[in-house]
């Protein structure tokens, strides 16, 4: 992700609409059913959503009782998705990754970042799992899709690996819990496909 919001993110502000209804057509509970064991039992955890998109998964959280902070770098999907948040139950963030500047030292229980790892540019992945693990409690869990396959230039989309995730979530203390194998796209499309993976943040072992 850019630190120039309106770069990147610019077909998710001129299709907006589209999108918001889009993704609001699937459910939570049947995109992420292997991330809900790994919800946080507290009642009104802090669970972060970073790229929140249309607000669907935000809201769904919110709705499960947590405290909900949903950030996105594109303005105009975030005014939709506040929108539907009629009884104003989540904090909305215009933001992006690497840096979150706004979120300061906040500190979450339960990080998701659905279907936006494509969109960080390689050279910035290091500086993301590096910022999300500091936003990220001890033990706290972080869930992660994986978009495989054809990528969509026009949303600026970057390959990704599995492995190299793996690599560079362990550089900051994030320890891969589940992994899945690939699922088929929940909006039919032939050349997509999805993994999805959590890691526990651990604090590494002190040194004798």
């Amino acid at each position: 992700m850019s630190n120039h919001l309106n770069e990147p993110w610019s077909s998710y502000d001129q299709d907006s609409d589209h999108f918001f209804h889009t993704y609001n057509k699937i459910y939570f509970s049947s995109v992420h059913r292997p991330f809900i064991r790994f919800l946080p039992r507290k009642a009104a955890a802090n669970i972060l959503d970073i790229g929140c998109g249309s607000g669907r998964d935000a809201r769904a959280l919110a709705k499960r009782g947590y405290t909900v902070t949903a950030v996105d770098p594109s303005k105009e999907l975030l005014r939709l998705a506040e929108a539907r948040d009629v009884k104003k139950r989540i904090i909305w963030k215009n933001d992006a990754l690497p840096k979150l500047q706004s979120l300061g030292r906040s500190s979450f229980s339960f990080i998701l970042l659905s279907a936006v790892w494509m969109h960080i540019p390689p050279q910035e992945r290091d500086n993301s799992i590096k910022r999300i693990s500091e936003l990220l409690d001890n033990e706290g869990h972080l869930a992660i899709t994986l978009r495989m396959g054809e990528q969509d230039e026009s949303r600026m989309m970057y390959s990704v690996s599995l492995q190299e995730l793996i690599t560079l979530a362990s550089k900051h203390n994030l320890a891969p819990t589940y992994i899945s194998r690939k699922t088929k796209d929940s909006l039919n499309r032939s050349k997509v496909s999805w993994r999805k993976v959590v890691f526990k943040k651990t604090t590494k072992p002190s040194i004798p």
